[in-house]
């Protein structure tokens, strides 16, 4: 039997609530990965808190021999995107890193230049 077949079968031995809540988990995380890619991170946050939910509520009902691969193979999805959403976390926190240093550097240059100017004024070298 082709690989292709053999997954439709075990899809058809899911109900049809608990293949689309599965699909819908799926769906929830590929929708966290689009908006860690727009750098959206406070819509990932609270699609993560949804997508919990949805884990625990799927999860009420155990899981059965015929959804072990179904649920294993989205399970396994999943964890791949939270990894790409982390890497993404960790490039997108080093960006805000380097922007804030730049902005440090810049507040210490323009205290610099207070600090200098104000001297010179002191000294009435700037009139």
């Amino acid at each position: 039997m082709s690989r292709a077949k053999a997954n439709s079968v075990q899809v058809s031995s899911m109900s049809g609530g608990r293949s689309q809540a599965l699909d819908a988990l799926l769906e929830n995380s590929l929708k966290m990965l689009r908006l860690a890619e727009s750098e959206d991170w406070l819509d990932v946050i609270q699609t993560g808190i949804l997508r919990k939910q949805m884990i625990d509520d799927f999860f009420e009902t155990p899981v059965s021999a015929g959804e072990e691969n179904d649920v294993a193979r989205v399970l396994r999805r999943m964890l791949q995107i939270n990894e790409e959403i982390e890497e993404m976390a960790v490039h997108s926190r080093g960006g805000l890193g380097e922007n804030i240093g730049a902005i440090q550097q810049g507040r210490r240059a323009v205290t610099a230049y207070s600090e200098n100017t104000a001297s010179a004024l002191a000294r009435g070298s700037l009139e």
